[in-house]
């Protein structure tokens, strides 16, 4: 009966330990999983978006490291594509649409 009870409680440990890992998994729908859901940036230089994607990177996934940033045109729309890894996490990519101006999206639009 000791036997089962130990088995039983090493069990548990091990799962309340893999429950703990999948909490801490950044969620996939989150802010910058996709370039549906990138982060938009307004930035004027390329030391603006590097700033920007730093503290952005810091608030959001502290403790992770980033590898610099790549672009990546899709359509006219430009993201900052940032790859991030943490200890026992997989890695994910982090899409930032990038703007010279906040109006640009509307700009792209035809009048109605």
């Amino acid at each position: 009966m000791k036997t089962l009870a130990s088995l039983a409680a090493i069990v548990l440990l091990g799962a309340s330990q893999m429950a703990v890992a999948q909490v801490n998994m950044p969620n996939p729908g989150a802010p910058g999983s996709s370039p549906d859901t990138a982060v938009r940036l307004v930035v004027t230089s390329d030391l603006m978006l590097d700033r920007y994607i730093k503290r952005w990177l810091h608030q959001h996934y502290p403790g992770w490291d980033a590898d610099p940033h790549q672009f990546m045109e899709i359509g006219p729309e430009r993201y900052a594509v940032v790859y991030i890894t943490a200890p026992q996490q997989p890695g994910r990519r982090i899409y930032f649409r990038v703007q010279k101006n906040p109006m640009e999206d509307d700009q792209s639009m035809p009048p109605l």
